[in-house]
């Protein structure tokens, strides 16, 4: 006897789908970009919650990048339109306009970070800081700033 189950709105996409009847719960639908979707949703998830992961995931783009040292510079060099303004295009067209994470566009100097409350505390490990620069001869650089503390 064939167990049917009743179609559902896919979580990505919103169209209706008939779910495998191996998968009863399933929530996205079996396009390509709805199973990426799933993807990214569900290592989001595992970056959040499992320490273990996400260890490993640091590790693994690491050493990735150790065996790749020159990828940046190569891809600057091929693609000279996606720099911009000094700033490194992002390698898929969309987002905040950084090809790397950790790429910055403030001066090199001495600055001060300050914690503020986060507007999504469920992101996670990320922090929301407010970045101001700081004088040479500021007494915060002493550490003796009431301010900071």
């Amino acid at each position: 006897m064939e167990i049917t189950t009743m179609p559902r709105n896919c979580a990505h996409c919103g169209q209706a789908f008939q779910p495998r009847p191996q998968v009863p719960n399933q929530t996205y639908c079996s396009s390509a970009e709805c199973q990426r979707a799933r993807k990214l949703r569900w290592q989001q998830h595992k970056l959040r919650t499992d320490p273990d992961y996400r260890d490993n995931q640091r590790d693994a783009q690491r050493a990735w990048f150790d065996r790749h040292p020159d990828y940046w510079r190569a891809y600057r060099a091929d693609n000279p339109d996606a720099v911009k303004g000094g700033q490194n295009g992002s390698a898929n067209g969309v987002g905040n306009g950084l090809a790397k994470m950790d790429v910055s566009i403030l001066p090199s100097g001495l600055y001060r970070l300050r914690r503020i409350p986060a507007p999504f505390p469920e992101e996670g490990d990320a922090w929301l800081v407010e970045i101001t620069p700081v004088s040479i001869d500021c007494a915060c650089k002493k550490d003796v700033c009431k301010e900071m503390t």
